[in-house]
Formats: structure tokens, sequence, C-alpha cells
């Protein structure tokens, strides 16, 4: 090999790469996963409301979640468990609802 170095600093620079995820995974939980995870697949399409910035109380989302309501499923406990799904509410009670998209321009 004539330069070592590029291949050292790749494999140096791809360490630091999963070193980061590894940390903004260990920064994020288990709530505001599962809400990437599972919610947003609904409520950040357009599907279902929005449901981040509401102001609810923890619990409400923990009912909701729980009982279904309109075309939202129930979630069982063996769909998210009652430890992360509290989680959940809290993450969901503390958010701020999302920016308004600026208009397209001509």
């Amino acid at each position: 090999m004539k330069h070592p170095y590029p291949l050292a600093l790749a494999a140096l620079l791809s360490g630091l790469g999963l070193a980061a995820s590894a940390a903004d995974s260990q920064s994020t939980s288990p709530g505001q996963r599962y809400y990437e995870k599972t919610c947003a697949k609904c409520h950040e399409a357009g599907i279902g409301p929005v449901i981040k910035g509401r102001g609810f109380p923890p619990q409400t989302y923990m009912i909701i979640a729980r009982n279904g309501m309109n075309a939202m499923p129930a979630f069982r406990v063996t769909d998210i468990d009652d430890a992360t799904l509290e989680d959940l509410a809290n993450y969901l009670s503390r958010t701020e609802a999302p920016k308004a998209a600026a208009p397209a321009k001509k």
C-alpha cells in the first residue's frame, strides 16, 4: 500500500459516525422513538390530526392511545407497553406545535 492514511482516516470517520448515531439514540427517549417509528406515519402525513403541540395532559394521550378514537385504532399493551406509552404521552405533552409550511413562491 502506498498511502495507508486515507484508509485509516475513512475507518476513523466511519467510527465517529457510529458513535454520533449511538449518542443520538441515547438522547432520544423511548416515547419519542415510538412516535417517530409509529405515530408519525399517520400524524405527520396528513392522515391523522397533528398531535404535537396540542397542550393535552399526558393522561389524554394515554387514554386515546389505549382506547382509540375515530379512525385511530386502540393500541394494546402488546403494541406499546405501559412505560413506553407513559413516556410517549409525556413527550407529546411537552412538544411545540409544528411550524406552518411557508407558501410556495411563484
